[in-house]
């Protein structure tokens, strides 16, 4: 037995099962969320950003009248400025343990652990893959392949891991875009109702007295006028609207629950640790499943891992739950599987782990 085993310990498998696949954690850690590959939530993420700042800017804030206007533009893009600075540092932060950042060779392949030599990846606060001592809430997130201090959950939609460097980011990066959500709903709604009232209220730009049709609307004023049809803005306005509020509802909801573990003084994992042990605690037949694994701040679980009883199955539903209430950034895979590991006390140890970078709450 090694002689740096202990209570405190963190484990990382050698690999993940996803979809029945055998998946290896990636050879290179990875450095922050602008590390290759580029996960496609993350790209998507920015797209939609894009998308949004143009409709908001280009085609709904000019419509509205002289002096909402300006404030529109002063108060939206003032939110939308800020929630691009803070996505950008959420994402470009390396939130690895500090030791790790000071020592580590990142252009190195990491070892596989050999679980011949070592029961867990950390044990006393010593990392057996990143080779450096870590402090005590330090986990080895599997996605990234390296220790994470402050380790809140992985987040596909940065790309990154949250942890104590970069969390506040993360977290005013969801505030600032449900703020932002807000506003265009608020502007969307405005341009609807006086659509409906009074259209020539939304036609109030120097502009427009050389456009004589009701029916021919200006797109991208003041710099680049485009002239489209009532029909085209409708079908814009309708999706964009779509947009915001699926967004603003999962957001939203993502935002109440980052607050909710801020008040409870708890990250992200530790409440999925703590969820899935009084799941565990009621149904025991959870913990004899070969492919589940619990302790204090670790559970992995294969496909099927709850098993086909009805306990198994009403614990698997309880699970979903809360992996439905962290669905935007996460720990947890879509079979329920945590990014990072950690085992104190491990009476199971398996040979099969489940990191990812799959939400779930972040």
């Amino acid at each position: 037995m090694d002689t740096r085993s202990g209570s405190q310990c963190s484990v990382t498998p050698e690999a993940i099962l996803n979809n029945e696949k055998l998946v290896l954690p990636p050879r290179i850690s990875r450095v922050n969320g602008w590390s290759l590959p580029l996960h496609y939530f993350q790209v998507v993420t920015w797209a939609v950003f894009v998308g949004l700042s143009l409709a908001t800017f280009g085609i709904f804030i000019p419509l509205l009248p002289h002096s909402w206007k300006y404030i529109a533009y002063v108060v939206t893009g003032g939110i939308f400025s800020f929630h691009l600075v803070v996505h950008l540092i959420a994402s470009c932060i390396d939130p690895g343990d500090s030791n790790v950042r000071l020592m580590k060779n990142y252009s190195q392949p990491m070892p596989f652990f050999d679980r011949s030599k070592h029961a867990h990846v950390i044990q006393n606060q010593f990392c057996h893959l990143c080779k450096v001592t870590v402090n005590k809430k330090t986990k080895h997130c599997i996605s990234c392949n390296k220790c994470v201090s402050g380790f809140d959950h992985h987040c596909k939609w940065i790309n990154n891991c949250v942890g104590s460097r970069n969390y506040w980011f993360f977290f005013s990066t969801v505030a600032s875009a449900t703020a932002g959500m807000l506003c265009l709903i608020a502007i969307l709604l405005y341009v609807l109702v006086q659509y409906l009232v009074n259209p020539r209220v939304l036609r109030t730009d120097p502009k427009y007295e050389d456009v004589k049709n009701m029916n021919t609307w200006l797109l991208f004023l003041p710099l680049f006028p485009v002239q489209v049809q009532t029909l085209i803005v409708v079908i814009i306005g309708m999706l964009v609207l779509l947009l915001d509020f699926l967004g603003l509802v999962h957001l939203g909801q993502l935002l109440i629950f980052h607050i909710y573990l801020k008040a409870k003084k708890m990250t992200t994992f530790e409440y999925l640790i703590n969820t899935r042990k009084e799941e565990s605690s009621k149904h025991p037949a959870v913990r004899k499943d070969p492919y589940v694994q619990m302790d204090k701040g670790f559970l992995q679980q294969g496909d099927g891992a709850l098993g086909s009883s009805a306990q198994g199955v009403k614990a698997k539903s309880s699970l979903l739950i809360h992996k439905h209430l962290c669905h935007f950034c996460t720990s947890v895979n879509q079979d329920g599987d945590l990014t990072a590991r950690e085992a104190d006390e491990d009476p199971y140890p398996s040979a099969l782990g489940d990191g990812h970078h799959r939400p779930v709450a972040s």
